[in-house]
């Protein structure tokens, strides 16, 4: 499991989680071979050298740059032919026995801009709503704008240095130079000229900035793969790269996995004492805003309400953006009697959710309280990746996954043997995660490169819930468990 953690004053502010076996083609660009042109449904078929051919349709294809500076609408006829070669974009995975969903209009994404290689056109994030400053973007961007390409500006960039939104839309021109020379390196032959890259490699491009001060990783492949990318991205940011050389876990010692055991919660507690509580439902969540112990300095209760909504707000907006939440979200704020109080809530939820990279909504409050948002479904939410339906409740409630227990595991044991000069260690846990654990290899390289002197063993007990485990440390030669445990190789 690969997770991507971004900090700030020790405070966790992004989390991401992808399992190492999730071959993500989203993103990715290849060289296409239209095979098939179905002119009834105004699409095609393009062979991109996996098993099943994509699909292309007519709006996800432009017949010129200039299209959109017409009429401002989409074509509505492919312009392609059996045997003709093009750059295509995957923008929906594979599901079932259906191909990638593809579009010829090819976008590459950084971190403060996106870079549109076949449009001639200048865009500006709605989310940035000031018009001064779509102004300033927009001409700073046209300085670098080539004669038939163009750029959007991401909400990012409204607290970016210039330099930086000018280098990086500077590497994005010479990546997609790259990418027709990769192209033609494939004469009549199809297949990747660009990949999004794994999980870390995508988050870190995307974060970098000079407001970063370091990027730690503790995976050495993974370290010279960042180096690697951002030396052709963002050359002045390689040197803050630094790998993660230690006996300790690195989620355990910058504090990550107690953050994210929170987020594996349906309380949050505010730092003023209110809480908020968030419930999933299939057709929406729902995040109910409680005063809880918050009784404010003064005798109003209108303005006691009024600064806890406007902490649950930004607090709500950080919740969503760790928990990957989509689709629907109905917050009922308490109520508050003043419209002005209203009105200032809103905003202030508004404002926050300004700087999530994922598209978001925001609705006016009701008479009741509640706030709608809306937020765009982006892989899954992190409870459905940590969590796992509970054997002991037929479902009805969640414990923690095999996977993520033998993460907490893991720093336990590099911990253990950190500090102390134990031999071995027998660890008593669930029938089911042991069987899990024991099967997935989820220690073999630490084993071998770290541990080879020593000896684990994996007891089992039926009585023991399956998220918690006990470690029993040992500096003898000789262990005492029983004939069920199992020899951790």
């Amino acid at each position: 499991m690969s997770s991507v953690a971004l900090t700030e004053d020790g405070r966790l502010k992004e989390y991401y989680v992808e399992y190492k076996d999730t071959n993500r083609l989203t993103g990715n660009i290849y060289k296409g071979r239209v095979v098939n042109v179905l002119q009834g449904l105004q699409s095609a078929f393009v062979d991109i050298g996996l098993e099943r051919n994509g699909f292309l349709a007519a709006s996800e294809a432009l017949d010129h740059k200039s299209v959109l500076s017409g009429s401002g609408k989409m074509p509505d006829r492919l312009n392609v032919k059996e045997g003709d070669y093009l750059l295509v974009q995957v923008t929906k995975e594979e599901t079932g026995m259906k191909g990638a969903r593809l579009s010829a209009n090819i976008s590459i994404p950084g971190r403060y801009v996106v870079y549109l290689p076949m449009l001639d056109f200048i865009g500006v994030s709605n989310k940035i709503t000031d018009e001064s400053e779509r102004r300033k973007l927009t001409e700073l961007l046209e300085k670098v704008k080539p004669k038939d390409g163009g750029f959007i500006a991401r909400t990012i960039c409204v607290e970016a240095k210039k330099q930086d939104i000018l280098d990086e839309a500077k590497q994005l021109k010479k990546m997609y130079v790259d990418m027709r020379a990769a192209s033609s390196s494939l004469g009549s032959g199809v297949g990747l000229v660009h990949s999004e890259g794994g999980l870390i490699v995508r988050t870190v491009r995307d974060m970098i900035s000079s407001s970063v001060e370091s990027v730690v990783c503790n995976d050495k492949p993974t370290f010279d793969a960042l180096k690697d990318v951002l030396s052709k991205i963002n050359p002045r940011f390689k040197d803050r790269v630094k790998y993660f050389e230690s006996d300790y876990d690195m989620s355990d010692v910058y504090g990550v996995l107690k953050e994210v055991d929170k987020l594996l919660e349906h309380k949050v507690a505010l730092e003023g004492g209110g809480t908020l509580v968030i419930d999933h439902t299939e057709a929406l969540t729902a995040i109910d805003v409680n005063t809880g112990r918050f009784i404010g300095d003064d005798d109003s209760h209108e303005n006691t309400v009024f600064r806890t909504n406007v902490e649950a707000a930004g607090e709500i907006a950080r919740q969503l953006r760790l928990r990957n939440i989509g689709g629907i979200v109905i917050i009922d704020f308490i109520d508050m009697k003043e419209q002005e109080h209203r009105d200032a809530v809103v905003e202030a939820l508004r404002k926050e959710m300004l700087f999530d990279r994922t598209k978001t909504r925001v609705l006016g409050m009701s008479e009741l309280g509640l706030v709608e948002v809306t937020r765009k479904k982006t892989g899954q939410e992190i409870g459905d990746m940590l969590l796992t339906n509970c054997p002991y409740c037929n479902g009805s409630a969640h414990t923690h996954s095999g996977d993520y227990l033998a993460k907490k595991l893991k720093a336990r044991l590099m911990r253990l043997f950190a500090e102390g000069s134990y031999t071995g260690a027998s660890v008593t846990l669930n029938p089911a995660i042991l069987e899990r654990i024991g099967s997935r290899g989820f220690f073999t390289r630490i084993l071998s490169e770290n541990w080879s002197d020593k000896r684990i063993y994996l007891v089992p007990d039926e009585k023991l819930p399956p998220a918690e485990f006990r470690i029993m440390a040992h500096k003898s030669d000789i262990i005492s468990v029983p004939v069920t445990a199992r020899l951790l190789y």
